[in-house]
């Protein structure tokens, strides 16, 4: 890679996580599909089709003896000069490493999280520029807090600096919509918690409606679903793991299985 590259240069790319199940990547095409999304939205070029991409990621997967893989794929704009409209040669990197699952507690005794007053800039495009999320990372270690949670000017719940939120009022899912990068996570979660007849709306989540919340779980295509046991020190009303949330974890789980044969 040029040290004239973009990527490195200015953050100037766009990235999407992903992981296996059973050994098979997880919803690559709904992945691929946003990464083309994102770098649409920073004029970005994506020369390489679909299968190009998935060919290049199997090649890779089968060099490596891993059980389970945490996946990385980064699209930046090259070495482009002073040029930040298209891009000449676009750079693309693969990275596949072992995936380390998280403790087993944070899913049967749920996590705590903290609020944060920033939120990342073109959140609707999963871009390298993390700034926001690195400047989390020494509060979370200073507060003992596994993730934080963007807030707007308003204190309202936007997603975590790696996962998205939801909370649970008396058995209905509500999920922030503006300003956040929509989760293929989430997307699935709710599909399923609508199939199986509960109540999902999108819109605002203030921060101290969330602090009222039954249940509060966050999501990511690593992680699956976690549950929230506290959010800035105070304790999350309901069980943790609540039913609600217990009954997605099991469907979720329930639907990977079936779709990762």
């Amino acid at each position: 890679m040029s040290v004239f590259d973009h990527g490195f240069l200015y953050g100037d790319g766009v990235y999407e996580t992903l992981r296996t199940y059973n050994g098979k990547v997880w919803q690559l095409r709904e992945h691929l599909r946003r990464l083309r999304g994102s770098a649409a939205a920073l004029k970005i070029a994506v020369p390489w089709s679909d299968g190009q991409v998935s060919n290049w990621l199997e090649a890779l997967l089968q060099k490596n003896g891993f059980q389970e893989f945490r996946i990385r794929i980064s699209v930046s704009r090259g070495e482009n000069g002073f040029d930040f409209v298209g891009s000449k040669k676009p750079t693309i990197v693969i990275t596949a490493q072992k995936l380390v699952p998280e403790p087993a507690e944070v899913y049967t005794k749920g996590v705590s999280l903290i609020s944060l007053p920033w939120q990342r800039f073109l959140p609707h495009a999963k871009t390298t520029s993390l700034l926001p999320m690195i400047l989390a990372q020494p509060l979370l270690k200073e507060k003992k807090a596994y993730e934080g949670i963007f807030l707007d000017q308003k204190k309202n719940v936007l997603e975590g600096t790696m996962t998205n939120i939801t909370a649970v009022f008396g058995g209905v899912l509500v999920a922030p919509k503006d300003g956040v990068l929509p989760g293929e996570t989430q997307k699935t979660v709710l599909q399923l918690a609508k199939k199986n007849g509960l109540l999902v709306k999108w819109g605002k989540l203030s921060l101290k409606k969330l602090l009222q919340a039954d249940e509060v779980f966050i999501s990511s295509t690593v992680r699956g679903i976690m549950p929230v046991r506290m959010v800035d020190g105070k304790k999350i009303w309901g069980a943790c793991p609540g039913t609600t949330t217990k009954f997605l974890m099991g469907v979720f789980q329930e639907y990977v299985a079936k779709k990762s044969v």
